[in-house]
């Protein structure tokens, strides 16, 4: 069974300095041996179109399951994603609002730009990893706290 299928919805990992710990949606357009052609959902360029690019399958996975059915609150200490600038940003929530959360992105710490953010509820999702399995993909919520 091929894992990656053309009009699949994924998301790139970046992995480029700048955009460690980052996720971008895309659609594979061409499945290689070992890249994937996609076009991403969000990303632009100076023309105003969609941006295609061959990446390495190691940095590409499944687009997520929706996290939002997954029953309990976000707290202090969980591991999410923060959709901003055009895709997922990995973080910690660090302090509950009424409908906001204040997240801290290690992947800035150190560099000039923020380190904190709070963001709307309907920006913010439980981060999951995924792992190849024989039949497709396994899904694991991160879930740091109680």
């Amino acid at each position: 069974m091929d894992k990656y299928f053309v009009g699949m919805r994924v998301e790139v990992v970046g992995h480029e300095e700048g955009f460690w710990n980052s996720y971008f949606g895309a659609i594979v357009l061409r499945v290689d041996r070992t890249k994937l052609r996609v076009r991403y959902e969000e990303l632009i360029d100076e023309n105003e179109e969609y941006i295609e690019e061959d990446v390495a399958m190691k940095h590409v996975r499944p687009y997520p399951p929706e996290s939002r059915e997954v029953n309990y609150r976000m707290n202090v200490g969980d591991d999410v994603d923060v959709y901003d600038r055009e895709g997922w940003w990995r973080g910690e929530v660090v302090f509950v609002f009424d409908g906001e959360l204040m997240v801290y992105f290690h992947y800035m710490a150190g560099d000039d730009t923020e380190d904190y953010g709070t963001f709307p509820l309907d920006r913010i999702r439980i981060h999951q990893e995924v792992k190849e399995v024989a039949k497709g993909f396994a899904w694991s919520h991160v879930k740091v706290t109680g």
